[in-house]
């Protein structure tokens, strides 16, 4: 676990840096998935999916 809290801060560190360029490359998504996957892995997964799921059901419930 300890490995895995610096490698996705720098994945984030990257991903933000390539969203911000505004060119979207095969590479930039490549860093985006690795990003999402290392997240995943890491205690916020079970908020992130918490979150996810109350935000998609309010959305269902407005018929959108």
């Amino acid at each position: 676990m300890l490995f895995h809290v610096p490698v996705v801060i720098a994945l984030a560190a990257i991903t933000l840096f390539l969203h911000r360029k505004g060119s979207m490359k095969p590479t930039h998504g490549l860093a985006c998935g690795a990003f999402g996957f290392y997240l995943a892995d890491t205690s916020f997964a079970g908020s992130i999916h918490a979150a996810s799921a109350d935000l998609f059901g309010m959305i269902g419930q407005l018929g959108l």
